[in-house]
C-alpha cells in the first residue's frame, strides 16, 4: 500500500473547533462595539439635544415684556428659581425621552459708588437687579445620571456622560435699543421691554412734556456734589418716561457727570499718544469719539475724581481723525462755541487748533499753559456710554429761571413751565442753521427765548416783568426757599439735525433713523436741571431787608442757598440767582479760562418789618476773589462784616458800607488747606490794615474795607506772603 504525503492531509477536528472559537470571539467583539456605536450616537444626540432645550429655553426667558414681576404677564423678575411662578418650562419630551429642567438663578446687583456688580443690594434705592445669572441643568434618563458636563467651563469637572448638562448665561435687565432684543409695539411708540418708573416730585423734580405721552425729566432734585479732597465731582441723571392712566414706563436713562480737575500738559511724540474726540449725542445714543493723535493731559492730583483721567487727557481739541467731518466741524471740537482767539494757531506745532488751557498765577491772573509739563485747570461733562464714562462735549446751559418757594408746586404750575420751556426749546432748534456755532451774520448763534419775550409772554410769580409780591410772606413764613433751574440745549450735529427736521416734517422711527421716536423733543437733547444749591443768590439793597443765604457748596448739598430770611425794614428787594453758563456751573468752582460766563435771573420781592435796618451809606465796595494756591477753591471762600453789609458774588464779593461806619472790616474765611497757612492778599486793602490766622489748617484773613467806593478790591489767597 502506497504511503500518504503531508501536503494530502486535512484539517483536524480541534483545529476546526480553534477556527470557530476564534470566529465566534470576532463576532461577539464586533457586536458588541455596534452596540456601543449605537449607545454614543444615541447619547451624543441626547446631549445635543439637551443643549439646544437649554439655549431655546434661555432664549426665551431673554423675551420678558417688562420688569417688575407680575402674575398675568412675563417679566423679567419673574425669572426665578421656583417653577411654581411659570417662568421655566420645567420638562421637555424630544424623541420619546423626557428632559428635566432644573433651574439655579442668582441675582446680581449694579453698585454705582464702586462701578462693580455685587449679590446684594447696595442701597434701599436700588430695588432691581441689574442681571440674572441662569443655569439650566437638563437631565434625561437613559444614562449614568451620575456623570455631567458644564459648557460654561474652561474645563469639564467630570467625564463626559449621558444622565445631563449644565448651560449658564447671563439675562440682562437693560433696555436700550442697543443694550438688549428689542421689540416694537405696533405704533412704535415704546420699547420693549419696558420697565416701570415713579416719577420724582415737583417742585425739585419737573417732567417736560415731550408730546405722545411721553416726558423728561432730571432724576434728583438737586446735582449730587461729591467732593475728593478739594475739588468737586457732580452728578445727575435724565429719565425720559412714558405714562398713562396704567402708570409711567422708562425708557431711557442718559447718566451725567460734571467733575472740575487739576491736569498736567503733555504734547504727544509719538501717534500714539493723544485722546478721544467728544462723545456726541446722535438722536437715539451716544456715539463714542475716535482716538486720535493730539495734546492730551493727565491728572495731577490722586485726590480728585477718578473721571479726571479721561477729563485731563481727552478734553483738547487738535489733531486729524478718520471720522472728522469737514462741513460739520463743530461735532469734533468739545466747546463749539468758543471764540476762534480760544485755539491755538498754526504756528504753535503741536498746540496747534487745541483750544487754550489755563492756571493761575501768584496774583490771581490766568496764565496760560503752552509747555509739556505745564500745569492747568480744567472742567469736564461725562456720560456713560457702554456702562463706562466718557468725555462728551460742554454743557451748554441756554436758559436760567427763579422762582418763589410755592411755585411748581401745583400741576397747573408745572404745566406751564413745561409748556415754556418745550416751546423755547422748539423755537431755538427752529433758529439753527448750518454752522451755528460759529456766529457769524450768515450763520448767527441763536438764544433761548427768555419767558417775557415768548408770544405770548409768560410771566412767572415775582419775575422781573412782574410787579413786586411779598414774596418772604407769600406763604406766612418769614423765610422761604426760593428755587432755581438751568435750561440746558446740547450742540446738534448736521446728522443729528437731519433726523430732527425729518421727525418735523412728519415722519417716525426707522424712516427718520429713530427707532421707536415719532417727535423731535425725543430726540433734540435739552434738559432741565435744578440748580438752586449750585447756583449763586445776591440782593439788592445788600443783606436787607431781606438777606439770601448763600453758602460755599458742602459734601452731599448740606450747605444752604437760596432761602430767603425777611430782616429789618420794609420794602422791595431785589434778589438775583446767578449760574455760570459751562461746565463749572454744575461743580460750584473757581474759573477755568477768561471766557467766564454767568447767566442771571432776578426775583422781587417785598419786605415789611416794623423794625429799624441799620442805615447804609451809598459807598459801595465790589472785588474778586482768586486763588493761587492748586486745589484751594476760591468759589469756596466766605465772609463776614463789621459795619459793613457783604454778599458773595459768583467770582467775589460786593459790599456797603453803613452809614457813620469808623472802621468797617471784612474776614474772608474758609480757603484752608492741611499743614499750610493760607493768606488773603489785596493791593488795595493791604495797606488800610489787615490781619491773618497763623493756625495751619484753620486760615482767616481780615481786611479794613475803604470808605469810597471801589470795583477793584481784588483778594487772591496764596502760601507764603502777599
Amino acid at each position: 500500500m502506497k504511503a500518504r504525503t503531508r501536503s494530502q492531509a486535512g484539517y483536524t477536528l480541534i483545529e476546526v473547533l480553534v477556527g470557530i472559537l476564534i470566529f465566534a470571539l470576532g463576532m461577539m467583539a464586533l457586536a458588541q462595539l455596534q452596540g456601543n456605536l449605537s449607545k454614543s450616537s444615541s447619547d451624543s444626540n441626547a446631549r445635543t439635544v439637551a443643549i439646544n432645550i437649554a439655549e431655546e429655553e434661555i432664549e426665551r426667558l431673554r423675551s420678558f415684556s417688562q420688569i417688575t414681576r407680575s402674575s398675568d404677564v412675563y417679566a423679567f423678575n419673574n425669572i426665578d428659581d421656583d417653577p411654581e411662578l411659570g417662568a421655566f418650562t420645567p420638562s421637555v419630551n424630544r424623541g420619546g425621552i423626557d428632559y428635566t429642567i432644573t433651574p439655579t438663578v442668582t441675582d446680581y446687583y449694579y453698585n454705582p459708588a464702586t462701578e462693580q456688580f455685587q449679590l446684594t443690594k447696595p442701597n434701599s434705592d436700588i430695588v432691581n437687579p441689574a442681571m440674572k445669572r441662569v443655569e439650566l441643568t437638563v437631565s434625561w434618563a437613559t444614562g449614568d445620571a451620575a456623570q455631567s458636563f458644564q459648557i460654561d467651563e474652561t474645563n469639564a469637572t467630570t467625564g463626559l456622560g449621558t444622565g445631563r448638562i449644565t448651560v449658564a448665561d447671563l439675562i440682562s435687565s437693560f433696555t436700550t435699543t442697543t443694550g438688549a432684543k428689542v421689540v416694537l409695539n405696533s405704533n412704535e411708540s415704546l420699547f420693549s421691554p419696558p420697565v416701570d418708573y415713579n416719577p420724582g416730585q415737583n417742585p425739585d423734580i419737573i417732567s417736560i412734556q415731550l408730546g405722545q405721552n411721553k416726558f423728561k425729566e432730571s432724576t434728583t432734585p438737586l446735582p449730587d456734589v461729591i467732593r475728593q479732597d478739594e475739588l468737586v465731582e457732580t452728578k445727575f441723571d435724565v429719565v425720559t418716561y412714558s405714562q398713562n392712566s396704567d402708570g409711567a414706563l422708562f425708557l431711557r436713562r442718559e447718566e451725567f457727570r460734571a467733575v472740575s480737575c487739576q491736569c498736567t500738559l503733555r504734547l504727544p511724540t509719538v501717534d500714539a499718544e493723544g485722546g478721544r474726540r467728544p462723545t456726541v449725542w446722535e438722536g437715539t445714543e451716544y456715539t463714542e469719539g475716535e482716538f486720535v493723535s493730539k495734546p492730551f493731559g493727565e491728572s495731577a492730583s490722586s485726590q480728585q475724581s477718578i473721571l479726571c483721567d479721561q477729563c485731563c487727557r481727552d478734553h483738547h481739541d487738535g489733531g486729524t481723525g478718520e471720522q472728522d467731518q469737514g462741513s460739520d466741524p463743530g461735532r469734533s471740537r468739545y466747546n463749539p462755541f468758543r471764540a476762534s482767539s480760544d485755539y491755538f494757531d498754526s504756528s504753535a506745532g503741536a498746540l496747534q487748533n487745541d483750544h487754550k488751557h489755563y492756571r493761575r498765577d501768584r496774583n490771581g491772573d490766568f496764565l496760560l499753559a503752552q509747555n509739556d509739563g505745564d500745569f492747568y485747570l480744567e472742567a469736564c461733562r461725562m456720560v456713560r456710554k457702554d456702562g463706562f464714562f466718557r468725555v462728551a462735549q460742554d454743557l451748554r446751559q441756554e436758559g436760567l429761571n427763579a422762582f418763589p418757594g410755592n411755585f411748581l408746586d401745583e400741576s397747573g404750575e408745572v404745566a406751564e413751565y413745561s409748556k415754556y420751556v418745550t416751546d423755547a426749546v422748539s423755537l431755538f432748534e427752529a433758529a439753527i442753521v448750518d454752522g451755528y456755532e460759529s456766529n457769524t451774520t450768515s450763520a448767527p448763534t441763536p438764544l433761548l427765548t427768555p419767558p417775557q419775550s415768548m408770544s405770548p409772554a409768560v410771566e412767572f410769580p415775582a419775575s422781573s416783568k412782574l410787579t413786586a409780591t411779598d414774596l418772604p410772606t407769600l406763604t406766612g413764613a418769614t423765610q422761604q426757599q426760593l428755587r432755581s433751574r438751568g435750561i440746558y440745549i446740547d450742540y446738534m450735529t448736521d446728522d443729528l439735525r437731519q433726523k430732527i427736521n425729518c421727525l418735523d416734517d412728519g415722519g417716525v422711527g426707522e424712516n427718520c433713523g429713530t427707532p421707536g421716536v415719532s417727535t423731535a423733543l425725543e430726540i433734540i437733547p435739552f434738559y432741565d436741571v435744578q440748580l438752586t444749591w449750585l447756583a449763586r443768590w445776591n440782593e439788592e439793597p445788600v443783606n436787607n431787608p431781606i438777606d439770601v443765604t448763600n453758602e460755599a457748596v458742602a459734601d452731599n448739598n448740606t450747605h444752604s442757598r437760596g432761602v430767603a430770611v425777611l430782616q429789618s425794614g420794609s420794602g422791595t428787594s431785589a434778589i438775583s440767582s446767578s449760574a455760570h453758563t459751562g461746565n463749572i456751573g454744575l461743580t460750584a468752582t473757581d474759573p477755568v479760562d477768561p471766557a467766564n460766563i454767568v447767566e442771571s435771573y432776578d426775583l422781587y420781592a417785598n419786605a415789611n418789618d416794623s423794625s429799624t435796618p441799620p442805615p447804609l451809606s451809598s459807598v459801595v465796595i465790589r472785588g474778586t476773589i482768586s486763588s493761587s494756591v492748586a486745589g484751594v477753591k476760591a468759589a469756596d471762600v466766605e465772609i463776614e462784616a463789621t459795619d459793613a453789609q457783604c454778599d458773595r458774588t459768583n467770582t467775589g464779593f460786593i459790599c456797603v458800607i453803613e452809614a457813620g461806619a469808623n472802621k468797617p472790616l471784612i474776614r474772608i474765611f474758609n480757603f484752608s488747606k492741611p499743614n499750610r497757612i493760607m493768606l488773603g492778599c489785596s493791593a488795595v486793602m493791604n495797606p488800610l490794615g489787615v490781619e491773618h490766622s497763623s493756625i495751619s489748617g484753620d486760615s482767616w484773613t481780615r481786611f479794613r474795607l475803604p470808605t469810597t467806593s471801589r470795583d477793584d478790591a481784588d483778594i487772591v489767597i496764596r502760601e507764603d506772603t502777599c
